[in-house]
């Protein structure tokens, strides 16, 4: 081959040669601001289905047998202690106070005359002007006339007690339910509740808690023991079924004595004032379980937090300033912070600006920011 010819393919393999002895650029690394999780003294809540009950639910029946006479109430009312709710017509139980009284009498003029007739034996015993046999005689009417005489006065009491129970009284503050009779109906004990009365205020929710929760709590409050200090009650919110807060607080006055062994959870109950009579036995809420103490507990920048179909994540940077994926479960928001429960340790970078130029297993340079949020 002629030289001319290959004059051309001896400059461009010099040109490729000179190419491959320069070495590759440098890959563009993506800057990102990263924050460790903080330990922030916190007051955690949780939250739970829970049932209104009243605190107390009486059943309100007839204690003695007659004809309605009439009811004093409206159905759905707040009543309160000693209001009278229904009347039992009283005329036959009048009858039987008035014959009571008259048998007590009766009774009393048959005690004077037989103490009189026994006063008189002792004297003429004595003189033999009358027999030993006359004398046990007259001693025994006068035992008999003070016998029917307390039987007299028990009855006349019984007559009373009777009377009074035709007034039904509430017995004690509430919301009465609806009557079960109506005037004309012949009621009495075997005749089962004419209505029912529920105590309005406080009242009550019952919820059951989570064992850790339970024993959280409860090492918590042997830390007060030990110190001879009384613990702090649990602070009870409620939510209402159109997600408002209720705006009393209520506290936790019972827990039970045993863990469901089913479920792992252990029944509470909450005393909840009620002034308003807002809730109502039977009313299901959602309880915000809130303590009363601060916990250190682990935050992060909500501004980190990212979900996909797997979950709540974060990105951090290893050691080798590598981005690693972290699932992470989440609890209370609190300000711009996120409670970590699992997934993170105290310093974990975690991605908190930039997180939308990264992905798994890139390199990235890494900078912080300062307790004002500056960027450093």
């Amino acid at each position: 081959m002629p030289l001319n010819s290959l004059r051309p393919l001896m400059v461009a393999a010099l040109i490729l040669l000179i190419g491959c002895s320069e070495e590759a650029p440098p890959p563009v690394v993506t800057e990102v601001i990263v924050e460790q999780p903080r330990l922030v003294p916190y007051k955690p809540s949780a939250s739970y289905v829970g049932r209104i009950q009243a605190r107390d639910d009486v059943k309100i029946q007839a204690k003695v047998t007659g004809y309605l006479k009439e009811w004093n109430f409206k159905e759905g009312d707040l009543v309160k202690q000693g209001d009278q709710l229904y009347q039992i017509d009283p005329a036959q139980f009048e009858a039987e106070l008035a014959k009571a009284k008259a048998e007590l009498s009766s009774a009393e003029a048959a005690v004077t005359v037989a103490g009189r007739n026994f006063a008189r034996g002792k004297e003429l015993l004595p003189k033999g002007a009358i027999s030993a046999s006359e004398m046990d005689r007259i001693e025994a009417n006068k035992l008999t006339a003070d016998a029917e005489l307390q039987g007299a006065k028990a009855n006349l009491q019984a007559a009373e007690v009777n009377l009074g129970y035709t007034r039904i009284l509430a017995p004690i503050d509430g919301r009465i339910g609806s009557s079960k009779f109506s005037p004309g109906d012949l009621i009495g004990p075997e005749s089962g509740a004419l209505t029912s009365l529920v105590s309005i205020n406080p009242i009550q929710a019952l919820f059951q808690v989570s064992e850790q929760v339970f024993l959280g709590y409860q090492s918590r409050g042997d830390e007060y023991k030990a110190r001879g200090e009384v613990a702090p009650k649990l602070e009870v919110k409620l939510e209402m079924a159109d997600r408002s807060m209720y705006p009393e607080t209520g506290h936790v006055d019972y827990i039970s004595n045993r863990i469901d062994q089913n479920t792992g959870t252990i029944e509470a109950r909450a005393e909840i004032p009620n002034p308003n009579g807002e809730l109502r036995p039977g009313q299901f809420v959602r309880v915000v379980l809130v303590t009363t103490f601060e916990i250190d507990t682990l935050m992060v920048s909500q501004s980190a937090l990212q979900s996909d179909q797997q979950g709540d994540f974060v990105f951090v940077v290893g050691p080798d300033n590598k981005i690693a994926r972290r699932n992470v479960v989440v609890g209370d928001r609190v300000g711009t912070d996120v409670v970590v429960s699992s997934g993170l340790q105290k310093g974990d970078s975690v991605v908190v600006q930039g997180i939308q130029k990264v992905r798994a297993g890139q390199l990235v340079k890494t900078r912080t920011t300062n307790e004002s949020g500056e960027i450093d």
